[in-house]
């Protein structure tokens, strides 16, 4: 039984909250959460949209990213205009190797300038793990050109013929080296070496 005073009233009295407390004004801070919400839809204020939240059917879409990539259709039909080939990049998210060779080449400006007046660049995004399928492009890519690992990258020639594959990120000079070779194959340079690298 809780002590009593002598007046008789309980000893147990609400807290008493000191000046400009808002615990005893719920009602204020409810109020004022959503003058603030009704203020941020009026204003149009939203959240930015990173750049890994922006895919559209597999395609990752980063503003002010240094390579250009192109849809699989426009790729094509850009490498059978200029005669350029084009460089598949297959690659995932969750990849350590493949995140390292996007800083090193595909997000250096110099170099991402290099590689699009030299090929067509097309990034073939894997999404499996993160959501259990893929776009049916990126399925059809990965099964025509047999990818089974992650990065890997594919130069073929407009018409799909002379693939040249690099498996691994091997660092930035090898793989610029092997790019040198794959574009000379698909150009009709060199003879296609085997694709087993």
């Amino acid at each position: 039984m809780p002590p009593v005073d002598g007046a008789g009233a309980s000893a147990a009295r609400p807290r008493v909250h000191g000046p400009g407390s808002t615990r005893r004004d719920p009602l204020v801070l409810l109020a004022l959460a959503l003058v603030l919400l009704v203020l941020r839809v009026a204003l149009g204020m939203r959240e930015p949209v990173t750049p890994a939240a922006r895919l559209r059917d597999g395609l990752r879409i980063e503003a002010g990213q240094a390579t250009h990539w192109r849809a699989p259709k426009a790729a094509l039909a850009e490498a059978r205009e200029t005669g350029k080939p084009l460089l598949y990049d297959f690659t995932a998210d969750w990849c350590p190797p493949c995140r390292v060779m996007k800083q090193q080449l595909f997000d250096d400006r110099e170099v991402a300038a290099d590689l699009e007046q030299r090929f067509v660049p097309v990034r073939v995004l894997d999404r499996r793990r993160e959501t259990g399928r893929n776009a049916p492009w990126v399925d059809e890519l990965q099964q025509r050109y047999r990818v089974s690992a992650f990065p890997t990258l594919i130069v073929v020639r407009a018409d799909g013929t002379a693939p040249h594959r690099i498996e691994g990120y091997l660092g930035r000079e090898a793989v610029l080296s092997e790019l040198a070779i794959a574009e000379a194959e698909a150009r009709g340079a060199l003879a296609p070496a085997d694709s087993a690298r």
